[in-house]
């Protein structure tokens, strides 16, 4: 049975719970919860505040030390991430199997989480070097994509437009997912090469539009970041267009692109102000909060894509 068959086999789909359906929002936003806290650690310098890992100094309580707790909220918000995941599959397995689209995202996040927990322990252990965390932070966005994805079918919204999404348009969704992952990645690779203050200005580097040759490393990594944002930006401009421009026939997907352009936009106005504030903690964690925020709006338009064209098919 095709994908689209079991989607429309009104017969084959037990109704979803609206227990189930809070929890796979709360499983949703407890991952970009997470995301944040791990920003805060990164941002505060925290990342080695528990040198050891599972424990903390030892211990299974850290000390009364900033570093060390701040760390330690990360790894008990990680903690309780885990059990919400682990409940949203468990129970997508025993009630929901039918579901294509609540089954496959929550057993792809129950695949994912044991390597997220060893990158957990790698990026610890390896004394946070960047390769590393970029991979840990792309896992989190994969697992963040799916809980989203679940969260979206489980409450997915009355009046869907009724003509699937043509493959133009879903190839330019998988452009801009593609590329914001891309983006998402690399900007940990910058923070954690301490590149994230190389261009004390902005818009420019240094004054200059771009560095010279011999400029040090960290400065043509911050650089590059920046172009990179305004290349994507471009492309992420292109969706919102795309659908305003067929607002009357997808409201729903019209109001999400919306959303999309004025999160961006929010985005790289907090690293404007970030540099202007000499890398002041708020902003550094406004920063990653409003890019996983405009990861999961993609997600969201993304997955409206999918679950409209497969429920017309």
């Amino acid at each position: 049975m095709t994908t689209s068959a079991v989607l429309n086999s009104s017969q084959a789909r037990p109704e979803i719970a609206p227990g189930f359906r809070r929890l796979s929002l709360l499983t949703a936003f407890w991952i970009w919860l997470l995301i944040v806290v791990g920003g805060v650690v990164r941002v505060t310098g925290s990342g080695l505040g528990c040198p050891d890992w599972p424990l903390c100094y030892g211990q299974v309580l850290p000390p009364p030390d900033t570093t060390a707790l701040i760390e330690f909220s990360h790894r008990f918000v990680a903690g309780v991430g885990g059990l919400l995941i682990l409940a949203t599959v468990w129970l997508a397995w025993r009630r929901y199997r039918a579901h294509p689209w609540i089954i496959w995202p929550t057993t792809i996040m129950i695949v994912v989480l044991p390597l997220q927990f060893v990158l957990g322990a790698i990026v610890v252990l390896t004394e946070l070097e960047p390769l590393s965390v970029a991979v840990h932070l792309g896992t989190a966005l994969i697992i963040f994509a799916c809980a989203l994805l679940a969260a979206l079918y489980a409450n997915q919204p009355a009046g869907l437009d009724r003509e699937a999404l043509s493959a133009r348009y879903l190839n330019l969704l998988r452009a801009a997912v593609a590329a914001l992952f891309l983006l998402l990645t690399t900007g940990a690779v910058v923070v954690g090469e301490g590149a994230s203050y190389s261009c004390p200005d902005w818009p420019l580097c240094n004054g200059r539009v771009l560095p010279p040759p011999d400029a040090p490393l960290p400065v043509w990594l911050h650089v590059t970041h920046r172009y990179t944002v305004v290349i994507i930006g471009v492309l992420l401009l292109g969706v919102v267009i795309a659908f305003l421009r067929e607002r009357a026939s997808r409201p729903i997907m019209a109001r999400w692109a919306v959303w999309l352009g004025v999160l961006f936009l929010l985005q790289a106005a907090i690293g404007a102000v970030k540099i202007w504030s000499h890398l002041a903690t708020v902003w550094r964690v406004a920063h990653l909060g409003t890019a996983a925020a405009v990861w999961a709006v993609l997600i969201i338009l993304a997955g409206l894509g999918y679950l409209q064209r497969a429920s017309l098919d």
